[in-house]
This record gives structure tokens, sequence and C-alpha cells, in this order.
């Protein structure tokens, strides 16, 4: 065999071998992640899907059966059902282990806690086992509120919340309107996403704000210390961006029950 067919025959086979081996691994990532998540496809009840347009968010939430803590989120969009879906160990910030309640909402403020017209949710389901597939999830009702089972005492104290003052830099105070809202997030900075949010109108800064449990999403009880963002809202879409917006981030992590906090909005708001 010539030394040109040798060389030809070694790159195939090597190339055959990256391929089978690049296969294998894409296999097993899929095995573990089917093993490790819910999935299925999330329809929409006859007589509530009206109000549903392919811009809503749809949050898809995993709670402990036990403690119908908050473990797991995904946010889908665009959303227009019937929708598959998966939700697992990828989207939450502890190992995830045995079988968890399931609860998919709409969202079209970009406040999930806060229902607006249109928006739907489904049932808080029973215990579901990681590594179920074929799950067929129904949103089926407006969205006024959460399930009775979720729902906490939202009552904030000084201990359950962060406080202070917003103030704006300088150089950044000709990008505010009078028609801006203001969007005030508090991130699990292991989790890396928001676990509560509350909006306000007619921002006119120096501001006082409070956040806290009142604000949790689902009804997860904070605590700890957590990333604070605040930014201002043209468009009604928080989670993009337009010119004009700005937005501060806190440094560090705070501690839930810091009060008389001093938080400047110090940048665009570019995402």
């Amino acid at each position: 065999m010539s030394k040109n067919k040798l060389i030809f025959l070694a790159a195939f086979i090597v190339f055959v071998g990256l391929t089978v081996y690049a296969l294998w691994n894409e296999v097993s990532r899929e095995t573990t992640q089917l093993k490790y998540s819910i999935s299925g496809v999330i329809l929409s009840a006859p007589g509530v899907g009206g109000g549903i347009i392919k811009t809503d968010n749809a949050h898809v939430l995993l709670f402990d059966p036990e403690t119908l803590e908050l473990v797991a989120s995904k946010i889908l969009n665009p959303f227009l059902p019937p929708l598959t879906f998966s939700v697992g160990q990828d989207d939450a910030g502890q190992p995830l282990s045995g079988s968890y309640r399931l609860l998919v909402l709409t969202d079209k403020n970009g406040n999930p806690n806060r229902p607006s017209a249109g928006e739907v949710i489904g049932p808080l389901s029973q215990p579901i086992l990681l590594g179920t597939e074929g799950v067929e999830y129904s949103v089926d009702r407006p969205f006024k509120s959460f399930p009775t089972e979720l729902l906490v005492a939202k009552t904030d104290s000084p201990a359950t919340s962060i406080s202070g003052t917003i103030v704006v830099s300088a150089e950044l105070q000709d990008q505010l309107d009078s028609a801006d809202r203001l969007v005030i997030m508090l991130f699990d900075p292991e989790q890396g996403r928001p676990v509560a949010i509350k909006m306000s109108t007619n921002f006119k800064p120096p501001q006082k704000f409070s956040i806290g449990q009142a604000n949790a999403m689902g009804g997860q009880s904070l605590s700890g210390k957590y990333s604070l963002r605040i930014l201002t809202d043209k468009n009604n879409q928080p989670f993009q961006s337009v010119p004009g917006e700005i937005i501060g981030r806190s440094q560090g992590l705070i501690s839930m029950g810091t009060g008389d906090l001093e938080f400047e909005l110090d940048q665009p708001y570019i995402r």
C-alpha cells in the first residue's frame, strides 16, 4: 500500500473515531439530561388560550413536594402552545433527585408575580419523578393568583427585606423619562436568576425602595444574601433593553435585613 493511501486511511480512521466519540458523548449527555429532568408538552385548555400571544413568556417551575420551595425554573419564549418543554437539573441551583411538583404560568409584563390580563396558569401538579417523559400539562385558567398551597404570608418586615434610596449618576440623568418604570430584582448568587421582582411607576430619583419576601417568586422563602439589580424600563419588557434604559448592579451580595442602602443607577442597560 502506498504512503499516500496509508495517510488517507489513518486520517479516515481518526475521523471516524472522533465522530463516534462525539456522537457517544451527545447520546450520554441526552441520556443524563432526560434522567434528571421532566419533559413533555404544554397545552392550553379550551377557552383560556385566546389571550396567549407568541411573545408571552412561559415560566416552567419545579417545587419541592415537601417544602414547596422553588428548586428549578425555566423561561420559554416565544410561547405558543402546544409547546414541548424540559425542565430539571440544568435549570436548578442545587442537586435534584426524586419527584417534584410542576407549575406553568405565562407572563406579559415582565413580572411573574403580578397577574395581568391575558395571562394564564395551570394547576400545581402532583409529584412527578425526574426522568418522566411525555407529560401533558395544560394551562387551564386565567392567572389571578398562585395556587393556595404556594401562598405564604406576604408581609415584609425589616428582617425580610432590603431597603434604601435609589439615585442616578449625574451623566445619566438625561436618559430618564417621566413614563419610565422601575424594575427591582434580587438574584440568587448560585442560580444566577431572579428570586424576587418588584415594579413601580413614576420613577423620580432620589426614590426610596424596598424589596423582599412579599415579592418572592412563587412564594419561596428568602434568606441570606442576594445580588441586587435595579433598572429603568421604557418598553414594558424588563429583559429586553432599548436605548435610554439604565441599570445599577450591586458590587457584592447584600444581606436580607439591610436598610438605608444608597443604590446608584450608573450604567446604560444593554442586553
